[in-house]
This record gives structure tokens, sequence and C-alpha cells, in this order.
């Protein structure tokens, strides 16, 4: 009887040198109370290294001008990142390059087979970072890269991304808008910051049909989100066969979230990962990197990851 490859969790206190100002809700506690919680599982799950990424990585999703506005954004010791509503500070930059490259190691990693899945625990988030603008607290789309990186650095064809942010992750559709190689899926607040994601737009060109939108009305409940996966998502991942699943795992739809409208539990995410390990063992062999994204209750945050962490095994 084989032995299956552990688990791995990624987090590291690095993350908490980037500054966002007072009160802002993305902040360095927002992660330190995370942190703290992740270093409380047992040692049975495989503690992922930290890696800086190469400019030549972060070139696959964003334009080089774009890099270059964040480095000289940092460098000049600007509070905001010019292309839209991220906060930054000096260290900005480094940090974000931090976050990238530990999401392409556990990619790395599972990919290698030193483990089968793993939840990457970096900041700031991604998913609304497009190709040539910061947006939404993000700097570097870190899902988008480890995409990108899994079809230049792996040669897969047909990865499948699942994003459950509260925010529809406009950055992320936008890079794999017209790539029949990528689907993108979301589940997100309607109405929302940044008020795109409608049911309509399902990509372009080459990519027709590969965005699948799933808008939920505020106040719904986990519930709704859970039949929204079993009536939609689970058939458009089973027809796309995929070979890598990526989670752009945001939080910010827990009821004591407070910026989001939604209604979700800490049992929802739950339910919603056990569906998508499901989907990674039939189609990919297991392989499933998820990424944090948003969530801005510390204590909830904390509670909801531990929960999709323990339903990675």
């Amino acid at each position: 009887m084989s032995i299956l490859p552990p688990i791995g969790v990624h987090c590291d206190a690095c993350y908490e040198r980037h500054d966002t100002g007072i009160c802002h809700p993305e902040s360095p506690e927002r992660y330190r109370v995370l942190r703290r919680a992740l270093e409380t599982l047992p040692p049975d799950i495989v503690r992922l290294p930290t890696r800086r990424a190469l400019v030549s990585e972060i070139l696959l999703a964003h334009e080089h001008y774009y890099h270059d506005v964040v480095y000289r954004d940092a460098e000049s010791f600007s509070d905001c990142l010019r292309t839209g509503d991220t906060a930054i500070c000096e260290e900005s930059y480094d940090v974000a390059l931090e976050a990238t490259g530990a999401v392409l190691a556990a990619v790395d990693a599972v990919m290698d087979g030193e483990v089968s899945r793993a939840f990457c625990a970096v900041r700031p988030p991604g998913h609304h970072a497009s190709s040539a603008r910061g947006m939404g607290f993000c700097i570097f789309n870190h899902v988008a890269i480890a995409a990108r990186y899994l079809q230049s650095h792996h040669g897969l064809h047909r990865i499948a991304i699942v994003d459950w942010d509260v925010h529809h992750g406009n950055g992320t559709e936008a890079i794999f808008s017209e790539d029949p190689e990528v689907l993108y899926i979301s589940l997100h607040e309607e109405g929302m910051y940044p008020y795109t994601g409608a049911a309509s737009e399902q990509g372009q060109g080459e990519g027709r049909g590969m965005t699948l939108n799933l808008p939920l009305p505020f106040n719904s409940t986990g519930a709704v989100a859970l039949a929204a996966w079993d009536e939609f998502i689970a058939p458009a991942i089973e027809s796309f066969e995929p070979e890598f699943m990526l989670i752009s795992c945001g939080f910010d739809a827990l009821a004591t979230d407070p910026i989001g409208g939604l209604r979700w539990e800490p049992a929802t995410f739950t339910a919603l990962t056990q569906r998508a390990v499901a989907l990674a063992r039939k189609w990919c062999g297991g392989r499933l990197v998820s990424v944090l994204e948003g969530g801005y209750d510390p204590e909830g945050l904390a509670t909801a990851a531990l929960a999709h962490v323990a339903a990675l095994r």
C-alpha cells in the first residue's frame, strides 16, 4: 500500500514587513493572527519554505513596465502604488517577490511529489492585479504567475483556477481571458468592488467559455455557494479535466468579515475545500495549491484557514 505525500503549508513573518498604515484592513496584524494559528498545526504537515521570485517569473504574467513601476514606487518611499488603491511601503516590493516565490516553491513541491497539496498564506494578496495594474490591495498576481509557471516550466496545458474571495478576481480573469488552457471560475458577491464579474463575462477569442463567473446575492449563506458549486462549478471542472488546480482562497465571505456582505461560516470553507480536493484527486492526481487572498476579521480568518487546511488532507 503506497503512502500518500503529506500536505504542505507556507507562512512566514516576512509578510508582516508590508506596512499598509494605520487602520488598514489588509494589515500586518491580520496576518500575524493567522500566522500564529498556522504555527500550531501538527508536525506531520510540511512547512514549505519561502523564496524570492525572479523578475523573469513576475514577467510571466505582468508587463515589464508595471514591474518597474512597483519597484520605483517602493524605492521612492511612496505610500500608495500609483496604479491604484494599494497601500505600500519601502519593503513592499521585496515582500511581494517573497510571496510570489513562495507560491512557486509550493507548486514545485506538489509537482515533484514532496507534498500532495499546499496552502500558501502570503500577503499582499494578488487576484486584483492585472498584467499592467495593481489595485485592490494587490501588487503581483501570485496565482496568475503560478498558472503561467505551470505552463512554461512544467509543460501543463489544462489549469483550473477557482477563486472564492468575496470580491471578483478581475486581474486574474483579464490575464487569462483569451487563454483556452486556463479555466477561471469565480464565486463572489454581486455588486462588490471591483464591480466586475458578471455572469455574462465568459472570456474572449480562443478563451471564450473558459471564464465562469457566479455572482452571489448580498447576505447569502454558504449553502448558496455550495449549491452553485454542485450545479455549475463541478460540471465545468469535470468537462475541463484539469491537470492542476489553483485556488484564490479568500476568507472575506465570512459572516464576521467587516468588508464582505456574505454570510459564510468556517464550515463553508471545509465543504468547498473537500469538493475541490475530490476533483483534484479525480483529474489532477490530487495536485492543488491554494493561495491566501482576502479575509479581514483576523480571528475569523484564522479559524476558517485552519478549517481549509484540515480539509486539504
